[in-house]
């Protein structure tokens, strides 16, 4: 149904409350764009344990919406970062980042809005 996400574990932790869904779905949306800026912020300032720390914290959010394909990204982020290892990708993943969330928001956006019509 979806390309970036999978709704199962939401499903089942909020119980197929979509209340509850909506409220969690609206955390992550905050929580994404904060994401965001301090990836960039980190990133641009060569703080290499920060960025490891937001691409963890990212990580975990990220598999409670099924991305797993981003988390998987931001768990390669978090592991090099805390190791300084492959400096040169980080550029990368946090592009690959910041290009795909909008799409796990877009389609988060119509999970909340098909629940609606229902």
């Amino acid at each position: 149904m979806y390309k970036y996400i999978n709704m199962s574990y939401l499903n089942e932790v909020s119980g197929g409350d979509i209340s509850i869904k909506k409220e969690i779905i609206g955390m992550f949306f905050s929580q994404m764009k904060e994401t965001s800026a301090l990836l960039k912020e980190s990133l641009s300032n060569g703080d290499y344990q920060k960025l490891s720390k937001v691409a963890h914290n990212a990580k975990s959010t990220l598999r409670v919406m099924g991305a797993e394909d981003l988390a998987k990204k931001m768990e390669t982020l978090q592991n090099t970062a805390a190791q300084k290892e492959s400096t040169e990708n980080y550029p990368v993943l946090v592009n690959y980042f910041l290009e795909n969330i909008p799409l796990v928001c877009q389609e988060l956006e119509s999970e909340i809005s098909s629940s609606d019509a229902s």
